[in-house]
């Protein structure tokens, strides 16, 4: 990850903004050496919140898969899916 002053930044956006579009690196932004703002390209951000989406649905039917097995037998849970799927 590239690191770049504010001023620089400020310069310097138009080109930064091309290699990230481009290039798909980050770059971290300091003021006085402290870390302020990431620029990233949009895709990356989209692609990451669809990752972080999706693992949160499946930690979500694990959580009901581990709760219907404490109640149901595994013919139990299928007969239920099998009718979902006819609804």
């Amino acid at each position: 990850m590239k690191t770049v002053g504010a001023f620089d930044a400020k310069t310097h956006l138009s080109q930064y903004l091309t290699e990230v579009e481009q290039m798909h690196d980050e770059i971290l932004i300091q003021r006085r050496g402290k870390n302020i703002a990431v620029l990233k390209a949009y895709e990356d951000m989209e692609g990451e919140k669809n990752d972080a989406e999706a693992a949160e649905i499946m930690e979500a039917f694990r959580e009901i898969r581990e709760t219907e097995a404490r109640y149901c037998s595994t013919d139990e849970i299928r007969a239920m899916r099998d009718e979902g799927r006819r609804s």
